[in-house]
């Protein structure tokens, strides 16, 4: 008789669905005799590719994959509902760590090109690769208190698929100032949340950092961590965007310009995704339009 008066948690009924034998498996091959952790003492069959007691029966055939993938999403499945993240999923990244440099150049200049070389404790690092997206994390460091980051935005694309940087921003003292630059030569800064225009010759000088306009209408954006260790940041434009060109020596250093430049060769970062050219039928006769 069937007691419908049991409470089943879905975290549970998925713990519970892992457990049940999977038709699929039990066509490939014959099953192992075991107890299956019941204290009734009734031998049972183990489809192949579940344990017992830490023992693995690996799944011959193609239908292995097909399980071991059902088995992985019911495991997802019960991590988000209890709570948890999904494990090594692209929409939650590990940040990558960061790298002491004594000596480092990077830059995103043109439409736009990507650029970084550094000398850290393991050698020297270089690379340069072209992106046509925004980078949140474009470079960063910890050394400096508070943090330091730069991060960009990217114009639309034009007709032939090419952008530029349309601003380019530097964020500190926590995330409470940020100086923005943008595609038209303006600056503006953000102070605990309050914007405003930074005029052309209105230099700033904070706590650890200093913020001047050059000759030319691009910016010079000085930080140091109060230990010998600097960035110096120079925010230009180029006519159709900004370029960003940054230098550093004696501190910490991550970001996608970092991350690019450890690849090899150095891939893009935020890319277009490629697509594909058509498969056409060969008897399907095709005019051109």
């Amino acid at each position: 008789m069937l007691d419908f008066n049991t409470q089943t948690t879905l975290p549970n009924f998925l713990g519970g669905l892992s457990s049940i034998a999977d038709p699929l498996q039990a066509l490939e091959s014959p099953g192992t005799l075991g107890n299956t952790g019941s204290n009734d003492g009734i031998a049972r069959v183990l489809p192949p590719g579940f344990s017992e007691g830490g023992a693995s029966f690996p799944i011959p055939g193609p239908l292995g994959g097909i399980s071991n993938l059902l088995m992985q999403l019911i495991g997802m499945l019960g991590a988000l509902l209890n709570g948890g993240g999904m494990p090594n999923a692209p929409g939650n990244p590990t940040a990558a760590p960061e790298n002491f440099f004594s000596n480092a150049g990077g830059a995103s200049t043109g439409d736009p090109h990507l650029s970084f070389s550094g000398q850290s404790a393991t050698g020297n690092l270089a690379g340069r690769w072209d992106s046509m997206s925004g980078h949140g994390d474009l470079l960063d460091s910890d050394s400096v208190p508070g943090g330091f980051s730069i991060s960009t935005t990217a114009t639309a694309p034009n007709a032939q698929g090419v952008t530029y940087n349309a601003s380019a921003s530097i964020t500190t003292n926590g995330g409470d100032t940020v100086l923005t630059y943008g595609a038209d030569g303006n600056a503006t800064i953000s102070q605990n949340g309050n914007t405003t225009a930074l005029a052309r010759g209105q230099n700033l000088s904070l706590p650890g950092e200093a913020i001047s306009w050059n000759a030319d209408g691009s910016m010079q954006v000085n930080v140091d961590d109060g230990n010998g260790g600097t960035i110096a940041t120079t925010l230009s434009q180029n006519g159709k965007g900004v370029d960003v060109r940054a230098s550093a020596q004696n501190v910490d250093l991550g970001g996608d310009l970092v991350t690019g430049a450890t690849q090899s060769p150095p891939q893009r970062i935020g890319g277009p995704i490629p697509v594909p050219p058509p498969i056409l039928n060969p008897r399907i006769r095709y005019t051109r339009l």
